[in-house]
């Protein structure tokens, strides 16, 4: 049985919220139409903390990318779209509602998403996230 990467468990539970419009989210790509989503690691330290026993606590960091229209009007319902995720993601944590892997702690939003790139007619945000998990040695 194949075991998938921490990043596409980490996709597929993002593509189980509801205001996906059509709900499939890719690994470091997006696509060039709106409502295309992609998860993007970050290049950052990987171990937070190393216990005695050998153990750690990792965390991945990542950016949620959205390919939105753009236009003064969009932009109004793409900022709620950001604010609706952000809420969505803290209550799945308070829930204990979490990406399956092993050891995992919390996932959070580190921000509340900017706009990264735009052309004429879209746009491309990112919400800044976090996953932290524990490994036994």
């Amino acid at each position: 049985m194949k075991e998938n990467s921490k990043m596409d468990l980490i996709r597929e539970f993002i593509e189980t919220c509801l205001l996906l419009k059509n709900g499939k989210v890719n690994v470091d790509y997006i696509k060039d139409k709106p409502q295309s989503y992609s998860v993007d690691e970050t290049p950052a330290t990987t171990v937070l903390k190393e216990y005695r026993d050998g153990g750690t606590q990792n965390q991945i960091l990542f950016d949620f990318s959205i390919q939105a229209n753009f236009s003064v009007l969009e932009n109004i319902k793409n900022s709620k779209f950001c604010d609706d995720f952000f809420k969505w993601i803290k209550e799945q944590d308070n829930k204990g509602n979490l990406p399956k892997i092993d050891g995992i702690c919390w996932i959070k939003c580190l921000g509340r998403g900017t706009i990264l790139q735009t052309t004429e007619k879209t746009a491309i945000y990112v919400i800044p996230m976090q996953v932290v998990y524990e490994e036994a040695f």
